[in-house]
């Protein structure tokens, strides 16, 4: 910990020398650049604009850098973006952006963090579960978007674009082999015409994953996965003022097996995890279609954008919750969900003293969930202990109304005013039905024992409601020249209103009330031409307030959902990097993060609390603690290299160091669920053709084999140890062999 306070103190010393460096050049007319002198462009405004130019805290990648670093997925994304934390829980992702995100296992929930895939809106956790294929450009934009983006981006937004189609005939293919589990992971890209003006790309990634830990019991590697994407997508330009894109996506992912292993009370995880193939085979099966069609119409020097779009897919899961045996709780979740969205904006010219976007939008959705819980109680609580089946049946319908504007006025020469206001009506209605089966059995007699009768305890509910709000932006600007920003701004998040269907849900905390955020930035964006570098240096502190909050139960092994917190974030983010020979590249970026709860006074118990199994159950005052999923130092340093060595040929090598902080994983503050401090390198070297048409590498994770958990928490109440708690422990070293061709 204290090398990593060394490592920032020097790092922000540092970018301060810089920016008042950069502050005292003269006008430069370099474009903003990476620290590979590439333009960065974005669309954070609805435009694509440079990064220079956007006044919010982005770190963008494209789609080669990812590939290159074998990033596949979202889970792979956190060690490169300061800041933002992926979990993977038994039943979903849970996302979270400067140390706020959605917490639990529920499927009512929408994410704190949302995802926008070619501007279409995903805010369920199941959205980001599908593998990245032919990305163009990955934004991470953190901090509320409420104004443009909408709802449920209170904590920050994912935005991806995909690659699109061109009129040069190309193609490509690109393979992966990870040595130490056999895995193969392959791409491959057709593009080019069918007539002067339309223009196709087929895209289609295939996957044959074995797992990265060992189950003893039943002899093979978990979690065991196979995921097939395949995209189409046309781009038709039947005037020159007239361009239409349309984008069709089906993916598969079957996964058996899981990750999680039991740990129990002062062990390590050790990555050995035993479960019983006769109560959970734990499987995940997942298929989805996602479907875009974009029209711009050129209308002077106004465009008329129209988008509509689809989103659709259904799961099933098993999974032994503890992942030990014999097994003591098996979940199955299932879920169809249906989304279809359309938007229609205004964008105005950009070379006057004002610029506006103008827009609408619609969205409705519709999500049927079931889920069941068997619960085997063993001793010690009693000879005689009760077991239970639990099902629960959730449909929930949402209608969503929206119109937004985004301004700017360049009121002198070095300086500019930004406003943006969204106004949303969210209407939800909801039912849950289902029941609770109790059975007074002996330990390890069958389910239902012969001639017992159980008792059933049923439940329905149903509700509906319709809120309205607005989300407001304003940002004020300093441009001096082209590679130097600074600017400070406001803006206010929501996450709107919803339904639990979680177990032991009652009337009163069916509904929960809408969470917001109050978002207060400053930051200086500069780049540095003659040495193709940049930097960016932003400040931020953001107020909380109603978060909706599901915690554990100890006493009933039941989330209790409620707006039961307020929380502040604050802190400092710096990402830059420069060129100081031909063919090196240096990079680093470093988040410091400030998370607490300004209000929480009936949080959650601990496990081993010694009223956490007390009647009426336990709750402890957490206002003052730090917030779950929120380590207070996240940053990774980079060096690249890449030069020709031949009129033909060219080596290239990368090393990558990722560190954070320690991290609480649990909403009630369990000493034993917390991750220590860590840092991991990757390294990555090979060698290509001088035109980048082909290339070979060796990528190296995880290097010097850190073992770590990106998730920990305590079993339930059913016989184990209070200290007992389940890993979801993160890969060791791999290997991972590449290759390319384009042509």
């Amino acid at each position: 910990m204290q090398r990593l306070s060394l490592f920032a103190t020097g790092l922000v010393v540092g970018t301060s020398v810089i920016a008042q460096e950069a502050m005292a050049q003269d006008a430069a007319t370099g474009p903003q650049s990476d620290a590979a002198g590439n333009e960065i462009i974005v669309t954070a405004q609805k435009r694509e604009q440079r990064l220079i130019d956007v006044p919010i805290s982005i770190i963008a990648k494209t789609g080669l850098e990812l590939q290159n670093a074998g990033i596949n997925d979202f889970n792979d994304i956190t060690a490169r973006v300061p800041n933002l934390v992926i979990n993977e829980t038994p039943a979903n992702k849970q996302i979270t952006i400067r140390g706020i995100g959605t917490t639990g296992n529920s499927f009512s929930f929408e994410q704190s963090v949302a995802l926008f895939v070619d501007g279409i809106y995903g805010g369920r956790n199941r959205q980001y579960n599908q593998p990245f294929l032919d990305i163009e450009r990955l934004e991470v934009l953190r901090g509320p978007q409420g104004a443009l983006f909408g709802r449920n981006t209170g904590a920050g937004a994912i935005s991806i674009t995909t690659a699109r189609p061109t009129q040069e005939l190309s193609a490509e293919a690109f393979a992966e082999y990870e040595v130490r589990t056999e895995s193969l992971n392959t791409t491959a890209i057709v593009n080019g015409p069918l007539t002067d003006t339309l223009a196709i790309r087929i895209a289609a990634r295939y996957a044959d994953e074995n797992g990265w830990l060992f189950n003893e019991t039943l002899d093979r590697a978990e979690p065991q996965t196979e995921n097939f994407v395949g995209r189409v997508s046309m781009l038709w330009e039947p005037a020159d003022n007239v361009e239409i894109f349309g984008k069709l996506e089906y993916s598969e992912v079957d996964i058996i097996g899981s990750p999680f292993e039991l740990v129990r009370g002062g062990e390590r995880p050790d990555y050995v995890k035993n479960s019983d193939d006769t109560l959970s085979p734990e499987r995940d099966n997942a298929d989805a279609l996602n479907g875009v069609l974009q029209i711009d119409i050129g209308l002077g020097d106004h465009t008329l954008t129209a988008i509509t779009g689809y989103s659709g897919y259904d799961f099933a899961q098993a999974f032994n919750i503890q992942g030990q045996s014999p097994t003591r709780l098996v979940a199955e979740n299932a879920e169809e969900f249906t989304q279809w969205s359309q938007e229609v904006r205004l964008l105005s010219p950009t070379d006057g003293a004002f610029d506006y976007v103008i827009g609408g939008y619609y969205e409705w959705s519709e999500s049927l969930v079931d889920r069941a819980q068997i619960f085997d109680f063993p001793p010690p609580f009693s000879p005689r202990t009760p077991d239970q089946i639990v099902e629960r049946r959730f449909d929930q319908q949402t209608d969503v109304l929206s119109a937004f504007v985004q301004a700017n006025w360049r009121f002198a020469d070095q300086f500019s005013l930004g406003a943006g206001l969204r106004w949303t009506r969210i209407s939800k209605e909801a039912e849950v039905e289902g029941t609770t089966t109790s059975f007074i059995v002996p330990p390890g007699a069958p389910v239902p024992p012969p001639g017992v009768l159980p008792r059933v305890t049923p439940i329905f509910l149903d509700g509906e409601f319709s809120e309205s709000s607005f989300a407001p932006s304003a940002s004020l600007n300093w441009t001096p020249d082209r590679n130097l920003t600074a600017y400070v701004r406001y803006a206010r998040g929501e996450k709107g209103g919803a339904f639990s269907e979680f177990q032991g849900v009652t009337e009163a905390t069916f509904f929960l009330e809408p969470e917001f955020s109050d978002l207060f930035e400053i930051g200086i964006k500069a780049q540095f031409p003659e040495v193709r570098g940049f930097l960016n240096v932003i400040a931020y502190t953001t107020d909380y307030s109603d978060l909706q909050r599901s915690a554990l139960n100890i006493d009933t092994a039941e989330f209790i959902t409620s707006n039961a917190a307020g929380a502040r974030t604050r802190g400092v983010e710096i990402e830059g990097g420069f060129s100081p020979v031909d063919g090196l590249t240096l990079s680093a970026a470093v988040a410091y993060l400030d998370a607490f709860y300004t209000s929480f006074p009936n949080g959650p118990c601990t496990v081993d609390n010694p009223d956490a199994n007390a009647p009426g159950g336990c709750a402890q005052d957490r206002s003052g603690d730090p917030l779950e999923n929120a380590p207070e130092w996240t940053g990774n340093v980079a060096a690249d290299f890449d030069r020709p060595v031949s009129d033909t040929l060219r080596v290239f090598a990368n090393a990558t160091l990722n560190f954070q902080s320690d991290v609480q994983f649990r909403e009630f503050g369990d000493p034993l669920t917390v991750q220590d401090a860590f840092s991991k390198t990757d390294i990555r070297v090979g060698f290509g053709d001088i035109d980048r048409g082909w290339q070979l590498a060796l990528l190296v994770r995880n290097l010097f084999e850190e073992r770590t958990s990106s998730l920990i928490f305590p079993t339930f109440p059913i016989g184990l140890g209070p200290a007992d708690r389940v890993h979801l422990p993160d890969p060791l070293r791999s290997f991972t062999i590449q290759a390319r061709v384009a042509f």
